[in-house]
């Protein structure tokens, strides 16, 4: 499976961390040179970047392939273009903490990386993809929306968000329900499946059966690359996530999915016009009414 490639903003680093989990041996020592390396890589030709990473002609043309360039000369093109952008080419940044770390540096670490979370979330953004997803969600006979761990806490939101515009939905983190719920969908009705990795047997046993059955599949990673993206009809990520470099941090990794959810809700908001501001009064009302005056 290639990446969207339909959004020319994107980032041939992010591309690289996208698929990094996903790649083999050898065309992972391939990706981790580019992005060690990439003032080397701009210079070199296609034969000298497979001596010094130590890959071959064909191992670079098959990453090429699969990150969506039409080859080696489109790659550096982009990759210049990252260079571009951001000199020092830390597009992802390490952060370390350690007993003596004040709490003033942590706050300013986890603000910084929340912050580039936020910045690569919304280069990699595909717009096409939001509209559709928003069409497809607004037209359901019904929305299932599930998750577990901290995609469960992503499902949730999605489901607070959704429902109080109208949309009939359901939302489930636990494994039994939300597969029970899968068994039921049918043509015409949207599963909503949130996966950070794209990687949970549960998550991808809901989105199977709800394939069969005829739903259509709307799923939320932070990989371009995973099984789940693979059977899922539209796929929307966040930022390109890899737990070395994130330093399996999810924090700061969540602010990306409820940006991506937030742009979500409000296209849906949107096309349903004036009906969904009149749901979402009644909404907040009902909520202020619980409150202590």
């Amino acid at each position: 499976m290639k990446i969207d490639v339909s959004n020319p903003t994107d980032s041939c680093i992010l591309r690289l961390q996208a698929v990094l989990g996903s790649l083999k041996p050898a065309e992972r020592r391939i990706a981790d040179y580019i992005l060690q390396n990439p003032q080397d890589v701009l210079s070199s030709t296609l034969n000298e970047l497979a001596s010094k990473s130590g890959g071959s002609y064909a191992t670079i043309n098959r990453l090429i392939n699969r990150i969506g360039y039409s080859g080696f000369k489109e790659l550096k093109k982009y990759l210049y273009q990252d260079t571009l952008v951001n000199n020092s080419l830390d597009f992802v940044d390490v952060i370390s903490f350690s007993q003596n770390t004040s709490t003033k540096e942590i706050c300013e670490n986890i603000f910084h990386l929340s912050s580039r979370v936020l910045e690569d979330s919304n280069s990699i953004i595909n717009p096409e993809s939001v509209d559709l997803a928003a069409d497809k969600i607004i037209s359901a006979k019904k929305l299932c929306v599930v998750g577990t761990g901290s995609s469960g806490i992503i499902a949730r939101y999605a489901y607070s968000r959704f429902f109080r515009i109208g949309i009939p939905c359901s939302y489930d983190e636990d494994t039994t329900l939300f597969n029970m719920h899968a068994s039921l969908l049918k043509k015409g009705d949207v599963l909503f499946a949130v996966s950070s990795s794209g990687r949970s047997s549960n998550i991808l046993k809901c989105a199977r059966t709800a394939r069969e059955n005829g739903a259509y599949i709307i799923s939320l990673c932070d990989y371009a690359i995973s099984p789940l993206a693979q059977i899922s009809d539209i796929n929307l990520f966040t930022t390109s996530r890899n737990a070395h470099l994130f330093m399996n941090i999810d924090m700061p990794l969540l602010i990306g999915q409820i940006f991506l959810l937030d742009a979500l809700y409000m296209c849906c908001c949107v096309k349903l016009g004036k009906h969904s501001s009149e749901l979402y009064v009644k909404t907040k009302q009902s909520a202020d009414a619980e409150k202590i005056q």
